[in-house]
């Protein structure tokens, strides 16, 4: 029988435990199978800017790494290219004003960017929406996710699922409208009229335009070429917020070319006089000479309207209580 001196036996005893911590490797960090977005359905609409809160990690050992592997549209349909294609997006370095009254001053302000529609932050994984999303079609979309950290990597399929609404109306009438007569002689005001009835007709084309019509009661259409058109006093008309293309009268309609712009247009707000803000930061008031209908008295209505597409508007206003003559 072999004898074992306890120097042996310990050297013995090494090797047996550096072998098993060999065999057995301890696991470095913590990685969790139940990492997630709070915002789900994160929702945003065409052109806007929307981030989610970073993913809410579980536990899992820090750092993490987050990185986009794959977008689907509702048809399951494989879209990566379209929602991470560079588009050129528009957006003004400074702020607007009646100053910037030619299109060399205004473009000065304008900035072009390079943006992607989508994209996931790898530090925390925030998701990321830009104004070039108003080249993504409206829909529903899921994103698919690698996290990795010290651990290891896990892939989170339909991680969040992301609605791209519209922007809703291509116009907004902000503060309503209303019409009135003015006195022959000061113009000031004298009585109201009925609220005229607003219909907008939107077309994108290559020509940014607002055409302006006028309807009486009997649906005949106000020609400002014959009759004229001018502005109520100390109010604005929209060749205020368009100084940079000339005023054009026909015989059914008013036009106004507008350049391209970021967000809206008007661009700016009305300054109003001394300051003070009459009716609305985009209000108008267009006004018709007594001669032009059967009140007695030259008529203004009151528009207070913004535009958000590039295109073509026609507004058609219709008086419900004055005949053109």
């Amino acid at each position: 029988m072999r004898n074992y001196n306890s120097k042996t036996l310990i050297g013995l005893g090494l090797i047996v435990t550096m072998g098993f911590i060999k065999c057995n490797k301890v696991e470095t960090g913590f990685i969790s199978d139940n990492m997630y977005y709070i915002e789900n359905p994160l929702m945003t609409s065409q052109g806007t800017v929307t981030v989610s809160s970073s993913i809410v990690e579980d536990g899992s050992t820090d750092p993490v790494s987050v990185q986009l592997t794959k977008v689907t549209d509702a048809g399951g349909n494989d879209v990566m290219a379209l929602l991470t294609k560079t588009d050129s997006i528009m957006g003004f370095s400074g702020s607007i004003s009646y100053l910037d009254s030619t299109i060399a001053l205004l473009n000065k302000k304008i900035s072009v960017t390079a943006a992607v529609p989508l994209s996931v932050n790898p530090i925390g994984g925030r998701i990321q929406l830009t104004p070039a999303t108003q080249f993504v079609p409206v829909g529903e979309y899921s994103i698919d996710i690698k996290v990795s950290n010290i651990r290891g990597s896990k892939m989170i399929p339909n991680a969040c699922k992301i609605i791209i609404g519209g922007t809703g109306s291509p116009d907004t009438v902000y503060a309503g409208t209303y019409a009135g007569t003015l006195d022959n002689t000061t113009l000031g005001y004298v009585a109201a009229l009925a609220n005229p009835n607003i219909s907008v007709t939107y077309t994108p084309s290559e020509t940014n335009k607002l055409v302006y019509k006028y309807f009486d009661k009997n649906g005949k259409v106000y020609n400002p070429k014959a009759g004229g058109i001018f502005a109520r006093p100390s109010r604005w008309s929209m060749k205020q917020f368009d100084p940079y293309y000339p005023e054009v009268l026909t015989d059914t309609s008013v036009e106004y070319q507008f350049p391209s712009v970021p967000n809206e247009f008007p661009v700016f707000v009305n300054p109003g006089v001394n300051g003070i803000i009459p009716r609305g930061n985009y209000g108008v008031f267009p006004a018709f000479p007594a001669a032009s209908n059967d009140s007695g008295h030259p008529i203004f209505a009151f528009l207070d309207m913004a535009f958000f597409q590039q295109g073509t508007y026609v507004i058609n206003t219709t008086f419900t209580d004055i005949a053109w003559k």
